[in-house]
């Protein structure tokens, strides 16, 4: 999971709603992290709304958000990737508490749309007309179940875990052994290092552990296996017809 990111938090704020029959627009807030790509998707133009529409509904679905988002940015030249990014991504969080808490999608556009006009500032400018482009805008987004609404499933599927891997290095060195007193090197040994990184819920930890050459073989034979056992799942599934939603290219 080097490539994937911790799947973003539900910027679209829904409180638990346990005790309640139903959702309502005061449920739902919108946090600062949250704000821009909400600004940016209400001010595309029409055309490029248009266009990125059309790029989502024919983008291959994808088990890593930048795999998608690198779909969609290859099929809509004038809108700067970082603002695709940055919107998908949004819209992959609001998704995730569509489904979680089973909200119709209709009111949870109109729940997000009246939630960013109510809260509007100088910094988060929302008029009118912006609530109305939103909230219409969101509608037709949170209707593409085939494509942004499977990869955003699969997103939750793939990082619902305790810990999610998110890159490894290994640092090596050699130690001297020295003799009693301490005053010649008498040998050596070679030590690696390995750190990885990882995600703990919204944390981020490094973990270590030290390696022998003999340990780094050990390793390598495991990693081979799980390569060996990738290619019979990817068969099993193609045998299937099973679509298999990929991490890379």
């Amino acid at each position: 999971m080097s490539n994937l990111e911790h799947p973003p938090e539900c910027r679209a704020n829904v409180e638990d709603a346990a005790a309640r029959e139903e959702i309502n627009m005061s449920d739902v807030t919108i946090p600062e992290s949250a704000r821009p790509a909400i600004y940016r998707l209400a001010h595309l133009t029409a055309e490029d709304f248009a266009t990125f529409l059309k790029a989502l509904e024919r983008a291959k679905p994808a088990a890593s958000p930048d795999l998608f988002s690198k779909h969609i940015t290859e099929q809509v030249p004038t809108i700067d990737a970082s603002t695709v990014k940055l919107i998908v991504d949004e819209l992959f969080s609001m998704n995730s508490a569509i489904e979680k808490w089973s909200i119709p999608t209709a009111d949870f556009a109109q729940d997000v749309a009246e939630a960013a006009f109510s809260e509007q500032s100088d910094e988060f400018p929302v008029n009118e007309t912006d609530k109305s482009i939103l909230q219409d805008r969101l509608k037709q987004l949170f209707a593409l179940k085939a494509t942004l609404g499977l990869t955003a499933k699969a997103l939750d599927v793939l990082t619902d875990a305790q810990h999610l891997f998110y890159t490894a290095k290994i640092l090596t060195d050699a130690r001297p052994v020295f003799n009693e007193a301490g005053t010649k090197i008498e040998a050596a040994v070679i030590i690696h290092n390995l750190m990885i990184h990882y995600g703990d819920g919204s944390d981020h930890r490094n973990f270590f552990v030290s390696l022998d050459t003999k340990d780094i073989k050990e390793l390598r034979e495991v990693l081979n296996r799980a390569d060996a056992k990738d290619k019979a799942m990817r068969a099993l599934l193609q045998r299937s017809e099973t679509p298999y939603l990929d991490v890379e290219e």
